[in-house]
């Protein structure tokens, strides 16, 4: 049991807390990850309720999780799909607007009303850009259940 940055899911501040790592003869180490949707929903959870923007990869996470190709999220959005790209990519900033209604969408596709609820009463009027980034910590149980804080 141990502490794995989990970089596979495209984001550099993902680390994992409690499951099993395995170190290879030639020196990687790999991670047994259960219930790999879950883990992925509650990365997308924490993503959605943080205190500050979204960065350009978080934006691509939220997107690819939800399953829609950057031509499709551009047009949801009403933009180009060059301008979903620089967002992507860290080229271009996005507005507050947008980095809300990405999260609306999220939380709409994904089924998670309360959270969405949440979004639209408390979360979304204190987003503060100048609050520092923190890594997003997952905490797996031994029945490979996940939770997230930002507390490290």
């Amino acid at each position: 049991m141990g502490e794995y940055q989990y970089v596979e899911s495209g984001l550099d501040n993902v680390i994992i807390e409690g499951i099993e790592i395995f170190k290879c003869p030639c020196g990687e180490y790999s991670a047994l990850i259960p219930h790999i949707l879950e883990l992925h929903k509650t990365i997308a959870k924490c993503l959605i309720e943080q205190m500050y923007p979204l960065s350009g990869k978080e934006i691509r996470f939220l997107r690819k999780n939800m399953g829609i190709k950057a031509m499709n999220f551009a047009r949801i959005l009403g933009v180009d799909n060059a301008t979903v790209s620089r967002w992507e990519n860290g080229k271009e900033k996005h507005s507050d607007i947008v980095d809300r209604f990405i999260r609306l969408i999220y939380a709409n596709e994904m089924g998670m009303h309360q959270e969405a609820e949440r979004l639209i009463k408390d979360i979304l009027s204190d987003i503060d850009a100048t609050k520092p980034q923190l890594p997003i910590v997952i905490m797996a149980d031994k029945l490979g259940h996940f939770t997230c804080s930002r507390k490290r």
